[in-house]
């Protein structure tokens, strides 16, 4: 079975669901102390490097801080058997920053991609990559992430389509690397072979990834001339390198469900690991799988993480040719319809819910009771605050309280900074 290290730890320690507690994160900590000071000195320090301070990272930081805290509201959960009654919070649902939040998106994503757009034939996990130098463009122009999505489709196509056979791919846009520096790339889930009109599936014999690169370098430095932001001598100094910074990696072929699932949720995954994210005094540290730790302080880290928030209705994720949307949708066209019970039966079935996406990541369910294991049920949903917080006194929830305060770094002395000859005596 594929899983991730830290969804087994996670499911190591829960036997039924208890609430997440934000507030006791480094993450939140460093959002709460640092989000009022950061576009107070972002035009002096960042702005230069990160450009102009988005009005959606100062929404999304707001957001967090309110995800997963009771008193910004709840749903009430009650066991009709033994009496027992919890309280599940809001989440935020923001993009790029609550890991949370992103675990939950990458879990449905994943089951809707499985259940709904893939078809039952062998699938390969693919990547796409930029050079460094080209990198800082889509900094600034999130728009021009346009550019990456068209350039790997048609390289795909171009490589291993026909004009009478199309190939299968979906496409998502990951923009932190493994230290969160911004890092924009593609991940995907290619269909490892092409479909005829009548939907035949023919595998592929061989996959020549060294010219679905130079397909997708071809397309990015071609748009990126055409829309004047780089010259036309770029893109031979990048030709003359031994390496130029241009990738396509296509891995082998799988057919599990497993495995199906866990590199769908892979490629939606959020950019932060709170497990990596530490605090010792004024320092912020991240901590990569090769061991190796990069520190910040707390603004800066905030600077950073503000660069992998995407815009509001910003599509990250794109579905090419055989999974394109048009394609699926003429093949809805096409099949019988159903009668009128079964469509609504249909309509009637619930989506793939929280409670299932919790149940199939950590084997628990999350409206298990945990006292006597019954069927909970969700009764109300609650917004009040004053409401919230004394049926949670009632429960005996403790209030959340602010988290402790990162220091500032420690100014030197007045001794620290004199030649040890001019010391007074």
């Amino acid at each position: 079975m594929y899983t991730c290290r830290s969804w087994e730890r996670a499911k190591a320690k829960l036997q039924h669901y208890r609430r997440r507690q934000p507030e006791e994160t480094p993450l939140y900590r460093i959002v709460y102390h640092g989000r009022d000071e950061l576009p107070r000195v972002w035009e002096e320090k960042f702005q230069p490097t990160y450009g102009v301070l988005r009005d959606e990272v100062l929404e999304t930081f707001d957001e967090y801080l309110n995800c997963g805290l009771l008193q910004h509201g709840a749903a009430r959960v009650y066991c009709d058997t033994c009496k027992h009654s919890l309280l599940v919070a809001f989440s935020c649902k923001k993009r790029g920053l609550c890991p949370s939040c992103s675990a939950k998106r990458a879990v449905k994503f994943g089951e809707h991609l499985y259940d709904s757009v893939l078809e039952k034939v062998p699938h390969r996990h693919c990547g796409f990559t930029l050079p460094k130098r080209l990198r800082v463009y889509f900094r600034y122009d999130r728009s021009l992430n346009n550019i990456l999505f068209q350039a790997a489709a048609n390289a795909v196509h171009s490589v291993l389509g026909s004009d009478t056979q199309t190939t299968a791919l979906v496409l998502t846009l990951q923009t932190a690397g493994e230290a969160l520096n911004f890092n924009p790339h593609l991940h995907g889930l290619l269909a490892d072979g092409i479909f005829d009109a009548a939907g035949n599936f023919t595998p592929y014999t061989a996959i020549d990834t060294e010219r679905i690169a130079e397909h997708f370098m071809d397309g990015v430095l071609a748009e990126l001339i055409s829309r004047g932001l780089i010259t036309d001598d770029v893109p031979a100094q990048i030709l003359s390198q031994e390496h130029s910074g241009f990738g396509a990696w296509v891995g082998d072929p799988f057919t599990d469900e497993d495995r199906t699932r866990f590199v769908a949720r892979y490629i939606e995954r959020g950019p932060l690991s709170l497990e990596k994210l530490s605090i010792t005094d004024d320092i912020v540290s991240y901590t990569t799988n090769d061991g190796a730790t990069h520190e910040f302080d707390t603004l800066e880290f905030l600077a950073l993480m503000s660069c992998h928030i995407p815009k509001p209705y910003e599509s990250i994720t794109r579905y090419y040719g055989w999974y394109s949307c048009r394609a699926r949708g003429e093949r809805d066209k096409r099949r019988p319809v159903p009668d009128r019970a079964t469509t609504e039966e249909q309509k009637g079935a619930p989506s793939v819910s929280w409670a299932a996406c919790m149940k199939r990541i950590f084997e628990i369910d999350p409206l298990e009771c945990p006292r006597c294991k019954g069927q909970m049920r969700i009764v109300a949903f609650l917004t009040d605050e004053r409401e919230i917080l004394k049926i949670a006194d009632s429960l005996r929830i403790p209030r959340p309280q602010a988290p402790p305060k990162i220091p500032h770094a420690p100014e030197q002395e007045f001794f620290d900074v004199l030649p040890p000859d001019d010391f007074p005596s």
